[in-house]
């Protein structure tokens, strides 16, 4: 993925053991992306909180908890993996789909515990405004820290079930 700015509202996706074979029997990127979405807009796993939706926050997130870019294979782990950081499972134009499998969950959920306001905030502040595409604000820090907290509760909550994450975004 190119370090430019890429807009499009994430989501992450608790998977259920019967959600997880269902993606996985899927032969192709259609495939893929209609049960993505399905799980995503089931009124089901919304009410059991099982889909978190995060707008574009996830966008300054994985910035400031990786390089600064939207790299996918930069960071240190387990953090790396809270957005772009896993496997791939979908990645044509317009959607991705990305797996964090369940053991690698609650590595997730610990290093995103460990990780403090202040260091985020930082690491935000810190952003490169051409690499970032605009100029990093305390407000907009303050929404993506509000939303990392969401963040690491689901992934603590799947971690305690041991079940893997899915990370969508449509552009």
């Amino acid at each position: 993925m190119s370090v430019e700015r890429v807009s499009g509202d994430g989501s992450y996706i608790v998977l259920t053991r019967e959600d997880a074979k269902e993606l996985f029997a899927q032969e192709n990127d259609v495939g893929v992306r209609a049960v993505a979405e399905r799980l995503r807009k089931s009124q089901k796993h919304i009410d059991a909180d099982l889909v978190l939706n995060c707008g574009t926050c996830w966008d300054p997130i994985h910035r400031s908890l990786t390089d600064g870019t939207l790299d996918r294979d930069t960071g240190d782990f387990p953090v790396d993996h809270a957005v772009l950081g896993g496997k791939r499972l979908h990645e044509g134009v317009g959607f991705e789909a990305i797996l964090i499998r369940p053991d690698i969950v609650p590595h997730v959920a610990a290093g995103l515990h460990d990780l403090k306001r202040a260091e985020f905030t930082e690491r935000y502040l810190a952003l490169d405004p051409k690499t970032y595409g605009k100029q990093p604000t305390e407000a907009e820090g303050d929404e993506a820290w509000a939303m990392l907290k969401l963040i690491r509760q689901l992934f603590e909550d799947a971690g305690n079930e041991h079940a893997a994450v899915l990370f969508t975004v449509a552009r």
